[in-house]
């Protein structure tokens, strides 16, 4: 848990991008300086996905379809390639296509049908097949592996940690957020230390409406950003934040995703 202490401020958040898409957005999955985002409409069943540069700060296409699109979605994503899984039958949800999606091309390079995964790590896709033995598959180079690779996939993500009003470390957060930002805390929130700052997305209620806000201090307890997410949601929300390398990432209003650049060097 944070430790205060009292030094002269300095910001290191600069907002870099922010989009807003047509439909709400679902899940993201990130690689190296990439950002694969599916934003999903629920009254007309269309599933979209788009990809986006953190370094370059560029929407580097959008509006991917796929047929069945709202059986489709990413499993998981490397430096040039998004493993994308699909549903073949809605009664059983082991029964799936994996298929590897070129970031570049913008096409299918591989399928494998009927398959229930049992874990992705780094370039290597675990999977089994007809009930038989566990397989693996290199995603990268398109073939089969014999063994699993020992070597560490250098995940650059971080996501918060999700702690529920019943945790032992909730009414501390929830005391510091009062404190510093009037906010009285509700339910759950999101906690996250990185980069010498200190992340808070945290459920509460303005006139009587279930909202979510976004704080980032630094260490020593200056709030340096407050970003309202969402107001007038029906439940809590958790997952409303992450960070990739250099770069905070969440969502405002369902639709609009924002990145903002940390500790940025001129």
């Amino acid at each position: 848990m944070f430790k205060l202490q009292r030094k002269p401020v300095s910001s290191v958040l600069n907002s870099k991008f922010s989009y807003r898409f047509d439909a709400p957005i679902w899940e993201t999955k990130s690689a190296a300086n990439l950002v694969l985002v599916n934003s999903r409409d629920n009254d007309a069943l269309e599933s979209k996905f788009a990809l986006i540069d953190i370094e370059t700060n560029e929407l580097k296409w959008e509006g991917l379809q796929f047929e069945d699109e709202w059986w489709v979605s990413a499993y998981h994503m490397t430096e040039s390639m998004v493993v994308f899984q699909k549903f073949e039958d809605s009664q059983n949800i082991d029964d799936r296509t994996v298929f590897g999606f070129g970031l570049e091309t913008k096409e299918s390079l591989w399928s494998i049908e009927n398959v229930r995964l049992t874990g992705v790590k780094g370039n290597q896709l675990y999977l089994n097949y007809n009930d038989d033995q566990q397989l693996i598959f290199n995603i990268e180079q398109q073939d089969w592996d014999e063994v699993m690779s020992i070597s560490d996939s250098n995940e650059l993500t971080e996501y918060p940690i999700h702690y529920e009003a019943e945790s032992k470390h909730f009414d501390t957060l929830a005391r510091f957020l009062k404190l510093k930002t009037n906010i009285n805390m509700a339910g759950s929130c999101d906690y996250l230390e990185s980069h010498s700052l200190i992340f808070i997305a945290a459920n509460h209620v303005i006139d009587e409406m279930k909202s979510l806000t976004l704080c980032v201090f630094n260490q020593q307890g200056d709030l340096l950003l407050q970003k309202d997410l969402e107001t007038g949601v029906k439940g809590l929300v958790s997952g409303a934040f992450f960070i990739v390398k250099d770069a905070l990432i969440f969502v405002t209003g369902k639709n609009e995703l924002n990145i903002y650049s940390i500790d940025e060097k001129n």
